[in-house]
């Protein structure tokens, strides 16, 4: 009786369900309680262990009832699970870890673990501690420690390197730059001892090679289903295109015809402009452009503004700060703000002077006071608006006064840094520049634009000589200008909506009236697609070159490459379904167009020094790449829920279409799962070797891991046989889908941790999150009474 309870595959979704919802609401917990508490309650708690055991019991009885073990791979992959288990027990109840404070010149053996001390047995001295940060901002590029071993014991003495990503290890015990203190004279020093990470580095290496091995496995389910779709004869939404309309204001004569004549007269300047190199707060140089680009779209949320480009903007703020603010281009999102600032309700865009008194009293300053008191789960919409509108007024202040704009290195300057104009006019001795930066302003401000380029050019040369240890390379700067320009992944958007919607009718067309597609047409379809990822991976490595890393560190960017991974999984693996392929195009329209959305900011940064190493792209890759083969599978069980509602007597081959759609999205599924478990595990390696744990537990790996059961269920949903049918498969998999987002999104702007961007209080769910869980909702509704295809098959 035991021995079949442990066997069964109900015991199996049972624990797992379990699982995955005891750690779901162990991240609230944790949000609302603290780590601790959370731990103490689920994560550590003796019952949640147990749970572990039993599902480790259940796999193996699993894969001996079911003589799993004749097919090598899969019981490879599974038994890799167990052995993981295992080396975290070892470490967990044999290891150690704590942290070590060293201040330069002294040496020291004693490290602490939660409140108790313990002695090392040598001796770890700090000879120098380095901090680097980027060019004149006061953000961390790296920090490392140069420090001497000490065993006596042995009559051992050597000297090391520490810094992120690169440890010490030493007689079992492993040191890590976790942070520093005092002024930058203490450094601050991980330490753990781990007696199972070898049993776990097995379990990983074990665990990859299973998963691999399993794809080209003859005798898997995957090649099976691969087999299925390669031989299907199967043809395989509308998204709108949005209509942007710059609003009129009536403005005076005056400020009416500067605003003409700017737009009219100041492109080449604000050009020009716009290739001079600029210092950004977090150090990273660029052009200009990228940084009015970024001023105009937090100030406006527009790329463009009255017909005038970012660049030309700007420069009018800077020149003519009287008259700009008088222009509206401050976003307000909410008419109560608007009624309180006493302008007209559907007024969206507000000028600077709006939000003062006749005698300078700021409109806004109680209201600050307020949403400030107020934790962010209690401001709601209206003081949330206030908080941002405020920020704006803060930008739009910087920008008038010029200290925004750092276009002047320091010659000789330690740090690198540069400055604003007025800093330069009030500290810098070099007469010239201050002539030569004086006119022009003067010229601008007079609206002499054509006598002004000369001496932007002069700032220009001045920024060669005096900044060239910083400076980009020309090549870089011209890139960043022309992929500012181009504006390719919103273009792409807007084509993978126009091409995914048309092949999605054109697929549709072919099975409703059972047509194949005509093959020189599929072979067209497959050619355009190609151009389009070839450009898009053109675009990708374009910024990934002007950024200087991979650009996987932002929401924006990852938002860009799952929709890449959307293209590459229908392109590789389901070229041959028109339907598949449409749902790649459609779900990379919605990733990539919805970056472009809300607060989502498309700047290029730069790396804090825990994200700079090699296992970090290799883990975010795999990971992103993974939701863009689920948000395909998603989408591919939205459209085959879809045919069940167009099922009829008269239209018997809707069926078959059904069904190889399902084989699809399952194959889908597989290598998405197959991605996300080995993202995730490489995000274990990396995480221990560049902090000494592998796992924490923060809100995002534990979604990470939730996502993992869930896709399991399934996956596995067809081992339930008196209870699994297509429909259901397909209703489970499109829901499952929101535990993507909800690692991806939810976790992001939700719950506060290591992976986190939120504060740790929630903000308001977006209305678009209850429509499209209303249109779920009623699409299930709306087909479950054709969901049974195996009866009505046998009644036609």
């Amino acid at each position: 009786m035991i021995y079949k309870i442990l066997s069964s595959f109900k015991t199996m979704f049972i624990l797992l369900s379990i699982l995955a919802i005891g750690a779901g609401i162990a991240t609230f917990i944790e949000n609302d309680f603290g780590t601790q508490t959370a731990r103490d309650l689920v994560y550590n708690a003796i019952w949640y262990e147990i749970l572990l055991a039993a599902v480790c019991f259940n796999m193996l009885c699993v894969l001996h009832k079911a003589k799993m073990y004749k097919l090598r791979a899969r019981t490879l992959f599974h038994l890799a699970f167990i052995i993981i288990l295992i080396g975290a027990g070892v470490t967990r109840y044999f290891g150690i870890e704590g942290t070590m404070s060293i201040k330069e010149g002294e040496k020291s053996n004693i490290f602490t673990s939660i409140d108790e001390e313990f002695k090392l047995p040598f001796y770890v001295q700090l000879d120098d501690f380095v901090v680097t940060r980027y060019p004149g901002s006061k953000s961390a590029s790296g920090y490392s420690s140069d420090v001497t071993v000490i065993d006596k014991q042995n009559s051992i003495t050597f000297q090391r390197q520490i810094y992120m990503n690169n440890p010490l290890s030493y007689r079992g015990y492993k040191f890590y730059q976790a942070s520093y203190g005092d002024g930058e004279t203490t450094s601050i020093l991980a330490i753990n001892k781990d007696p199972g990470h070898i049993l776990t580095y097995i379990g990983y290496a074990l665990l990859f090679l299973g998963l691999i091995l399993n794809l080209f496995d003859k005798k898997s389910r995957f090649w099976m289903l691969i087999t299925k779709i390669k031989k299907m004869p199967i043809g395989s939404f509308l998204l709108f295109l949005c209509l942007f309309q710059t609003p009129s204001f009536a403005y005076s004569d005056f400020v009416q015809s500067y605003l003409d004549e700017h737009a009219k007269n100041s492109k080449t300047l604000s050009k020009e402009f716009g290739k001079v190199v600029v210092q950004a707060s977090m150090g990273r140089m660029k052009p200009l452009d990228s940084l009015n680009r970024e001023i105009l779209r937090k100030l406006s949320k527009k790329e463009t503004l009255y017909g005038m480009s970012a660049n030309q903007v700007i420069l009018g703020m800077f020149a003519r700060p009287d008259i700009w603010k008088k222009v509206n281009l401050i976003s307000v999102k909410t008419p109560k703000l608007r009624t309180i600032l006493r302008v007209p309700k559907n007024q969206k865009l507000l000028n600077f002077n709006d939000f003062f008194h006749a005698n300078g009293n700021y409109k806004l300053e109680r209201y600050i006071e307020e949403a400030t008191k107020l934790k962010p789960s209690k401001r709601g919409t209206f003081y949330n608006d206030v908080i941002k509108v405020d920020e704006r007024i803060n930008i739009s202040f910087v920008v008038y006064k010029g200290k925004i704009l750092k276009l002047f290195p320091i010659p000789d300057d330690a740090n690198n840094k540069w400055v604003d104009m007025q800093t330069m006019l009030r500290t810098f001795d070099n007469k010239e520049l201050k002539l030569n930066a004086y006119r022009f302003h003067e010229n601008v401000f007079n609206r002499n634009y054509d006598k002004a380029i000369p001496f932007l050019q002069y700032i220009k040369k001045y920024q060669d000589e005096f900044g060239s240890r910083v400076m980009p390379t020309k090549t870089s700067l011209k890139s960043e200008i022309w992929f500012n320009e181009a504006d390719i992944f919103f273009r792409l958007s807007l084509v993978y909506i126009l091409f995914g919607f048309t092949l999605l009718l054109y697929s549709i067309n072919s099975m409703f009236f059972n047509k194949l597609a005509n093959k020189t047409m599929r072979s067209f379809i497959v050619g355009a697609i190609w151009i389009l990822f070839l450009i898009n991976s053109f675009a990708i490595g374009l910024r990934w070159y002007i950024g200087g890393h991979m650009p996987i560190t932002t929401t924006y960017e990852t938002m860009i490459i799952i929709a890449y991974f959307s293209i590459f999984a229908g392109l590789i693996f389901f070229r041959n379904s028109m339907l598949a392929l449409s749902s790649s195009l459609m779900m990379a329209a919605i990733f990539m167009f919805s970056a472009y959305l809300g607060n989502i900011d498309p700047e290029i940064t730069t790396l804090v020094p825990v994200l700079k190493s090699f296992w970090l792209n290799i883990h975010v890759s795999i990971i992103v790449a993974s939701y863009g083969f689920f948000a395909v599978a998603s989408m591919l069980s939205f459209i085959t829920l879809f045919l069940f509602g167009l099922r009829s007597k008269k239209r018997v081959h809707i069926d078959t279409h059904i069904k190889n759609l399902s084989y699809i999205t399952e194959a889908t599924l597989i290598l998405g799962m197959v991605l996300l478990v080995i993202g995730n595990f490489i995000g274990g390696i990396w995480a221990n070797e560049s902090w000494g744990r592998y796992w924490g537990w923060d809100p995002k790996e534990t979604w990470t891991y939730i996502s993992i059961i869930i896709y399991t269920m399934v996956i596995h949903f067809r081992l339930l046989k008196t209870k699994y049918d297509v429909y259901f498969f397909n209703v489970f998999s499109m829901v499952s889908f929101g535990s993507i987002l909800m690692t991806y999104y939810g976790v992001n702007y939700y719950l506060a941790g290591l992976h986190s961007y939120a504060t740790g209080d929630p903000v308001p769910i977006p209305n678009w999150v209850y429509v499209i869980m209303s249109i779920v909702v009623l699409l299930i509704i709306a087909t479950y009474r054709k969901k049974n295809l195996k009866e009505e098959n046998e009644e036609n």
